[in-house]
């Protein structure tokens, strides 16, 4: 998809090929398959599963359940242990409906592992959670650390989880093909949408045929609000064209609304069409050059050591998902250095504009000297 800006002769040819009454792109396809096989856990998961974390209302879970919805995905650190606190009662009594997959932040140590996922069950009101993965991975040393390995076959062998994984946001393809090297994984939760760098959706598909269930996160390329074009909601097409891709198993969205709830589970049993096609482009125009990729390509081209895909990520949370407590969290763990060079080695394959994103990410997040 183009990333220059939209164009008044665009946008009045592809509103004028849309036909009006609010239609929404898609309906009219016939309707297909809702559920697919969560890779070699032989779950069967709704296509559309629930990103939890910015969910505040248990209600909001049993309006998803209600539409068919029966993956969800939440972590101990969302809302510092509430996020899964909400899920529980959102699912109350109906927790068999449910698919459960929760992460964990304590790295490095079995023992840190087993303690964060006693605390998960706990707090989600549950025997097993069905699938724990190993948050925030980003290089195979971390995905084939010792402890990693020895924590998922502790706690399989203990009975507190079914299946294990790892999530990343960060250089995506090297931790799916490590995910594959492993053999302990089951499950790898990875940033993927239209604007994805094209080696990460190479690697969805070599793990995807490994056996390896790929759960889809960032589908919206951030969420950001986009102008209001008649007939299109880029967010269902950007949806779409996520769950059109070889090997992937589901998605998570955020929900936090419950008009966000009906609108990704619409979703469902429908294909992408022409009309999706057109809103992401106007979208991605919309958006500009604000979106990362998480190539990482970016990494350690700051002379003083700034995690910069960190810090993009951030900056994507505060303008994108409008949500600066999401950013803080972020930088929390590897605080922004800059403000004192005289200017910034770092560039960008994709011609995201650093500057005024780390500008961003600091303004958040306060900087450090």
């Amino acid at each position: 998809m183009a990333a220059a800006g939209v164009t008044r002769r665009t946008f009045l040819t592809l509103s004028a090929a849309v036909p009006a009454a609010g239609l929404v792109p898609g309906a009219g396809a016939a309707p297909g398959p809702t559920r697919r096989t969560l890779g070699r856990t032989g779950l069967s998961v709704s296509e559309v599963g629930m990103g939890v974390m910015i969910s505040a209302d248990p209600a909001l879970v049993r309006a998803a359940l209600d539409a068919g919805v029966t993956y969800f995905d939440t972590a101990r650190s969302y809302m510092g242990g509430r996020n899964e606190e909400i899920l529980a009662e959102g699912l109350g009594a109906r927790r068999r409906e449910a698919v459960i997959a929760t992460k964990c932040h304590h790295l490095g140590s079995v023992a840190r592992v087993v303690a964060s996922v006693e605390q998960s069950l706990e707090a989600l009101r549950t025997d097993v959670i069905d699938v724990l993965q190993l948050h925030g991975l980003a290089s195979r040393g971390q995905v084939l650390l010792a402890e990693h390995l020895q924590a998922v076959e502790t706690l399989k062998r203990a009975g507190k989880i079914r299946f294990a994984g790892v999530s990343t946001h960060a250089n995506m393809a090297e931790v799916l093909d490590a995910a594959v090297e492993a053999g302990a994984y089951d499950v790898v939760l990875t940033s993927l949408n239209f604007q994805s760098p094209p080696e990460v959706l190479a690697a969805v598909g070599r793990a995807a045929a490994a056996g390896i269930g790929v759960v889809a996160m960032k589908i919206m390329t951030g969420g950001y609000a986009m102008l209001p074009f008649p007939g299109l909601n880029a967010y269902q097409s950007a949806l779409r064209w996520v769950l059109e891709r070889e090997g992937v198993a589901t998605t998570i969205p955020s929900m936090a609304t419950l008009e966000q709830v009906r609108d990704n589970a619409a979703v469902m049993g429908t294909r992408h069409t022409w009309r999706d096609a057109a809103a992401l482009e106007l979208y991605a125009g919309a958006v500009g050059g604000r979106y990362c990729r998480g190539c990482t390509a970016c990494a350690g081209q700051c002379p003083r050591g700034a995690d910069v895909p960190g810090a993009l990520r951030a900056a994507m949370y505060a303008d994108g998902y409008g949500r600066p407590d999401l950013a803080r969290e972020v930088l929390s763990a590897a605080p922004l250095p800059c403000g004192t060079c005289g200017g910034c080695a770092v560039t960008c394959r994709f011609g995201v504009p650093v500057v005024a994103r780390l500008g961003l990410a600091r303004a958040v997040g306060g900087a450090v000297a």
